[in-house]
């Protein structure tokens, strides 16, 4: 019987380690941050006018690799209103983005839920995925983060793998 548990115990060790393996052979996430001016939309406005379910923000601005650094690439997005509740002044926006940088181009998606109107407070935060990318970024995937220094300035930090 002392064998035979012996036997068990290697089995299920054996077992545990191949299960974990390939999580602990992860590497760390590479992180890189984008500074961007937030510029004011170009505005698709669908019927009925005003605010409205399909309504579409669409932005085409500088990034900066450093706070007030030199302009390295720019950033296109598009954010369509998919829920809107006028009562409770509550929103949410299908948000899709493009940073296009000397390395190659980073893709960003996600749902944004808040108040009713453009989240253009400084401190306004929200994440999202990291979807794919062209260039020194193919394969990319992992998190982003999108914070509002101010109502014209964004930190963007994205925290990624590659090939993985």
């Amino acid at each position: 019987m002392k064998i035979k548990c012996t036997r068990l115990l290697t089995l299920a060790g054996l077992f545990v380690s191949l299960l974990a393996g390939p999580v602990l052979a992860q590497k760390p996430p590479l992180t890189l941050v984008t500074y961007g001016v937030i510029g004011e939309p170009q505005v698709v406005d669908v019927a009925p006018e005003g605010p409205s379910i399909g309504d579409m923000y669409l932005r085409n601005e500088k990034l900066s690799l450093k706070l007030d650094g030199p302009v390295v690439g720019e950033y296109f997005s598009k954010a369509t209103i998919v829920f809107l509740d006028e009562a409770a002044q509550r929103s949410a926006r299908s948000f899709f983005a493009e940073m296009v940088l000397p390395e190659g181009t980073i893709y960003v998606q996600d749902f944004v839920q808040g108040d009713h109107g453009r989240p253009k407070d400084a401190g306004h935060k929200h994440q999202g995925a990291i979807v794919g990318g062209t260039g020194q970024y193919a394969g990319v995937r992992g998190i982003y983060e999108i914070e509002f220094i101010t109502g014209k300035l964004a930190k963007t930090t994205y925290n990624f793998w590659l090939g993985q």
